[in-house]
């Protein structure tokens, strides 16, 4: 690497500048060239100063001592004495940036760096262009310096790693929305149910399809997903359904976080977080217009057995006296196998799990085992699980298939639905239902004065007072019983 003329790098790691003297002064000084520290390892602050030095320099020879000091030590030469050493300093030693730029209208020029590696200056006036001018031509066409090309490849390298380092934003990869979203829904695929995979699927690319799918998902933020939800306001959907798709989204962002694919955020900080309130006051006007309990008479109506046969098929019916006296979830009565009739202390029960195929359950605590109500023991329905078994069959309900898209439950919510409508009618407010019957039966007992703590057991609930959990022992398959069979739906 060849050194320049003007700018010597010492072996400290320091930018010294160099400059030869005319032969007059190199014979007072016994020296051909004069060096100065400039105080930086920065190359381009290096250059500056070397350009106020070569300025220096010039006035100097036209008199301006000021920055040209002859150092003089006693030195004889035939006896007369001589001047030892010479050089070029400014005020207060090697100046800084601002002092440079402040001396002699300096304050005026501007040292531009160029990303080729060439450098310009700026100057303001024609005395101080021509001034400038003779400075450069002493120092010489930096950018033309093999050395310096090299130094400004490296200096380019270093920054694009200096901002990379400081904006992590940089090193994410400009992804399509619609591939990721792809890739997302393959991963989640095995492990998802199928119609909750469907509800997964038509939120996340619904948003998608609203910020466009080629669009970069790194660049997406709040104020998109805002345009989004309101978009689902206009089209009327319902705020519960609102969060039940950003809860999906939200999914996705820390999915897309966690692979790289969008910038780190805390918990709060995911764009799909905090989008939509749904308060106490809207809840409560929900639950008016929700699922509504049967009365007693209601519940008469819809189990006498000529309006049985005529509405319901066989297995139906079944589903429907499993309802009513387990107060089970729709797709917990619809997905049970034959192993699932158990026997526990001695007392014949119905597990509720998730442990064979299609079946699953809504939390970890609808995972239970409960008593049979003696009223569907006498109605026959070990009879008709001891039937289904000789036939080698494994499941209550054997027509029904394991991969449906709406749940195993879908079948017997649509047939007791019409039942319900042709029998009973609508409520004034709200909706009747399979849900219902649980509604019904939850109630019933709370009627008979069962503690909540039982009720919650049967049902698959968990309360939400913490002393339940933290203290209070599970009830047995006798307590359990001996609540449930007080409920009596009279003639039924």
């Amino acid at each position: 690497m060849r050194i320049p003329n003007y700018l010597r790098l010492a072996p400290s790691g320091i930018w010294h500048f160099r400059q030869r003297l005319p032969s007059n002064q190199a014979r007072l000084t016994g020296k051909t060239e004069l060096t100065k520290s400039l105080g930086t390892r920065d190359l381009l602050t290096a250059q500056k100063r070397a350009l106020a030095l070569v300025q220096g320099y010039a006035q100097s020879q036209q008199g301006d001592g000021e920055w040209l000091r002859l150092m003089t030590r006693p030195r004889h030469v035939n006896g007369h004495p001589q001047v030892r050493g010479l050089s070029v300093v400014a005020k207060d030693s090697v100046p800084t940036i601002t002092q440079i730029l402040k001396a002699k209208r300096l304050e005026d020029y501007k040292l531009i760096r160029r990303p080729d590696g060439t450098v310009e200056l700026e100057v303001s006036g024609e005395d101080d262009h021509a001034l400038a001018m003779d400075a450069l031509e002493r120092i010489g066409p930096l950018d033309q310096e093999p050395y310096y090309q090299e130094l400004m490849r490296a200096a380019r390298a270093a920054e694009s790693q200096r901002s990379l380092a400081s904006d992590p934003a940089s090193k994410i990869p400009a992804v399509p929305i619609g591939k990721l979203v792809t890739q997302w829904l393959t991963e989640i695929k095995p492990s998802t149910k199928t119609k909750t995979f469907k509800i997964k699927t038509t939120a996340v690319e619904g948003f998608a399809k609203h910020y466009g799918e080629k669009n970069p998902l790194k660049d997406a933020g709040r104020i998109d997903v805002g345009a989004w939800v309101m978009t689902l306001r206009a089209s009327k959907l319902e705020t519960p359904t609102i969060v039940n798709k950003l809860s999906y989204l939200r999914g996705f962002f820390d999915w897309a976080k966690a692979r790289g694919y969008f910038e780190p955020f805390a918990k709060d900080g995911n764009p799909a977080a905090g989008q939509v309130i749904y308060g106490m006051r809207e809840k409560r006007q929900r639950r008016v217009l929700g699922f509504k309990p049967f009365s007693k008479e209601q519940v008469q109506a819809l189990y006498d057995t000529k309006a049985m046969e005529q509405g319901l098929s066989e297995s139906a019916r079944w589903g429907a006296w499993v309802g009513l006296y387990t107060g089970a979830r729709v797709a917990e009565v619809g997905q049970l196998t034959l192993a699932d009739f158990v026997e526990v202390e001695g007392i014949p029960c119905i597990r509720i799990c998730d442990e064979s195929e299609g079946q699953s359950v809504k939390s970890d605590i609808s995972i239970r085992t409960v008593p049979i109500h003696p009223k569907l023991i006498k109605l026959g329905l070990l009879k008709r699980v001891e039937s289904l078994r000789k036939a080698g069959e494994t499941r209550l309900f054997p027509s029904v298939k394991t991969d449906g898209v709406n749940g195993m439950g879908n079948w017997l919510s649509k047939a007791f639905s019409r039942h319900v409508l042709a029998t009973v009618g609508k409520p004034e407010k709200g909706k009747f239902g399979f849900h219902s019957l649980r509604k019904s039966f939850i109630q019933g007992l709370q009627s008979l004065g069962v503690a909540s703590e039982v009720r919650a057991a049967y049902v698959g609930h968990e309360l939400d007072d913490e002393h339940h959990a933290a203290y209070s022992r599970a009830p047995t398959m006798k307590e359990l019983l001996d609540a449930v069979k007080k409920l009596d739906w009279g003639s039924v």
